[in-house]
């Protein structure tokens, strides 16, 4: 009897030996993507869905882990240094901030970062590649469609339309200075048909003409210095705050108005502290990029969910941007070149840089809109925020 407590004893003893052991095994990772914040629809719902969607579909040679950080640069540090813990070979990682303390911790333990859609680096270190759309030609079509709709609408040297103007954050480079320096790319040789409304008008009237081929340091100065009293900081709130003084103090030259947004989650919070005005432009013209729900409804007719009327988004498809993330990281894992597989460009700071197509949707071009996002099945057109809209003239 005791033989047999005995080798009972042993037998639990070994299988509890083998879960331990069988749980590190799992626990091990190759791959792994730390997100900024699981509570923004973009981080959650997007790039993060997409991540756990073609991570899984590489197989079980390819264990990966992601992380959110909270908004919080700290707590991003340590998600680099638990994924580093559990044997990544490889990090992806929006930065919340300029993504220094990340970049270190992995490089110091040999581990390869990709700054994924935000720049991660410090001054003496930067990500080994960078996956980006072309934000130069995101702001680009940014500040088209304001000149053509100023154009279209008859504004002329002697019939200006008003123009407001609104950043990103600017610590968010090369992204928010490369948007708001192809923005103004288009309209810096136009700025005789606006009357800018902005507070400081001589700030913006005073910057050259830059083009991406041209851009240097004095270029990047000049540029984030007229974007620091306008930086939204990509935050609804700040961008609701700096329209409402922006709002607060316009003499209107014109019932219309064209307005630089540099998102969508900004550009609705904007145009809706302009739709306050006791007396609101007749026409409203507006920026935005990355074809939010409420920036879809408003391009397919639904001003409601909408929140107002937005005229243009620049969709970037983060489905495309994630896949090149992804096959970056795999390559490293197999142990091939990182940009095999991809589309690459300049490299920014030194880091190799693969860059990823977008599209200009237009309020007037709903069809475009539906082509492109719903009938790809880039988004689901029964959910609640397109309740109220129509799509059957579309099908």
């Amino acid at each position: 009897m005791k033989r047999f407590l005995g080798a009972l004893l042993i037998l639990a003893v070994l299988s509890g030996l083998f879960f331990s052991c069988s749980k590190k095994e799992s626990s091990q990772i190759k791959i792994g993507v730390v997100l900024p914040d699981a509570s923004e629809e973009r981080w959650a719902n997007q790039d993060g869905a997409f991540f756990q969607k073609d991570l899984a579909a590489l197989g079980s040679n390819y264990p990966f882990e992601i992380l959110f950080s909270e908004g919080d640069e700290a707590k991003e540090k340590q998600n680099v240094e638990a994924l580093i813990a559990k044997g990544a070979k490889v990090i992806i990682i929006t930065a919340q901030g300029s993504g220094a303390s990340a970049v270190a911790a992995a490089h110091s333990e040999g581990v390869t970062v990709i700054a994924h859609d935000r720049m991660a680096k410090s001054s003496s270190d930067v990500a080994d590649y960078y996956t980006t759309f072309n934000s130069w030609n995101v702001g680009k079509a940014m500040g088209k469609h304001l000149v053509d709709a100023a154009k279209a609408e008859g504004c002329t040297p002697s019939n200006p339309g008003d123009l407001a103007i609104f950043a990103g954050r600017v610590a968010d480079w090369p992204n928010a200075t490369y948007f708001f320096g192809g923005a103004f790319e288009e309209l810096q040789p136009n700025l005789n048909i606006f009357n800018i409304v902005n507070q400081d008008a001589d700030a913006f009237k005073s910057l050259a003409l830059y083009t991406e081929a041209t851009f240097n340091d004095a270029a990047k100065t000049a540029l984030q210095k007229a974007m620091q009293p306008i930086d939204t900081d990509w935050n609804p709130e700040t961008a609701g705050i700096k329209a409402a003084g922006v709002v607060a103090q316009i003499k209107k030259t014109s019932d219309k108005v064209f307005v630089l947004a540099p998102n969508d989650d900004t550009s609705a919070a904007i145009r809706q502290e302009f739709a306050k005005m006791a007396t609101p432009y007749a026409k409203y013209y507006t920026t935005g990029q990355d074809a939010s729900n409420v920036t879809l409804a408003s391009l397919m007719g639904d001003t409601v969910t909408g929140k107002g009327t937005q005229t243009m988004t620049v969709f970037k498809d983060v489905s495309k941007l994630v896949k090149d993330s992804v096959t970056i990281a795999k390559n490293i894992v197999d142990g091939v070149d990182g940009l095999k597989g991809v589309t690459s460009g300049p490299s920014i700071d030194g880091a190799k840089t693969a860059y990823s197509p977008i599209d200009t949707l237009l309020a007037s071009k709903p069809q475009l809109t539906y082509d492109t996002i719903f009938k790809s099945g880039y988004k689901d057109m029964n959910n609640p925020d397109f309740a109220d809209i129509d799509f059957s003239p579309y099908k």
